[in-house]
């Protein structure tokens, strides 16, 4: 297998506040700058995918799903995956484990209800993974998650006495917190064609991490669109996580 990227979007919403925004609700400018993420920076992440042919993961909140089910029912009769992003985007070590089981379970039926299909993926929120909820996922048939970040290319993680798929991440090759220090366009980009370069020579699989209300704003959107066209310059293909996953099992077999 030669290089691979994966484009991976957390479509948070206002879930994406802290707390999973409870309380944010008349906080309207914090309210706002999450939905402008699903209005207007989800399209132009999607216009610069397709732009360049590429399919990507998008990972939702399901109570994100349920307030934006014109734009998800959308995203789901597009060529990209949908996968599970908590159902209220708290993190899952900071709830009990009833709590953890709840929230996997109402996220995939609020998922299911707008996709029509049940998620294979799992990402948690603020990628704090409980033992709780991994051993979950592989109760519930998810084939992989991606939150951890024991490796820079996929592995196989324990989960409930069997195994699923890891698609590793790590905070350098995220836009979150890249911004909330710097304003540098250019900064983010160079760290992440250094990682894909990185990638072609050793001839692994990398995931880049976006938000729509971060990278879909218009002074940065470029930074997608340089990335993409580096990749294609390489002849690195860009793929969908669970493709990643399915090869990895087949594999394996």
């Amino acid at each position: 297998m030669g290089a691979q990227l994966s484009i991976t979007i957390d479509v948070d919403g206002a879930a994406g506040l802290p707390g999973g925004g409870a309380g944010f609700e008349h906080r309207l400018s914090s309210w706002s700058e999450r939905t402008y993420g699903l209005a207007r920076g989800l399209p132009r992440i999607l216009d610069a995918l397709d732009e360049f042919g590429v399919p990507a993961t998008f990972y939702v909140p399901g109570v994100t799903a349920e307030r934006h089910p014109d734009e998800i029912t959308a995203l789901a009769a597009t060529r990209h995956e949908i996968g599970h992003h908590g159902h209220t985007h708290r993190r899952p070590d900071e709830l009990d484990d009833e709590t953890q089981l709840r929230e996997l379970a109402e996220g995939i039926r609020a998922l299911e209800a707008i996709t029509g299909r049940a998620p294979e993926g799992y990402r948690a929120p603020g990628w704090e993974l409980t033992t709780t909820t991994l051993g979950a996922l592989a109760d519930a048939g998810f084939a992989f998650d991606s939150s951890l970040m024991g490796d820079d290319r996929p592995y196989l993680v324990e989960a409930g006495g069997s195994r699923i798929v890891e698609l590793p991440v790590h905070w350098a090759l995220d836009d979150a917190p890249h911004f909330a220090h710097a304003t540098d366009v250019a900064g983010l980009l160079a760290v992440w064609i250094a990682e894909l370069w990185s990638a072609r020579r050793e001839a692994r699989h990398t995931t880049i991490t976006c938000h729509p209300e971060i990278l879909g704003r218009a002074h940065r959107i470029d930074v997608l669109r340089r990335l993409l066209d580096a990749a294609a310059g390489q002849a690195i293909d860009c793929v969908v996580h669970g493709g990643v996953a399915r090869a990895m099992v087949a594999g394996a077999a």
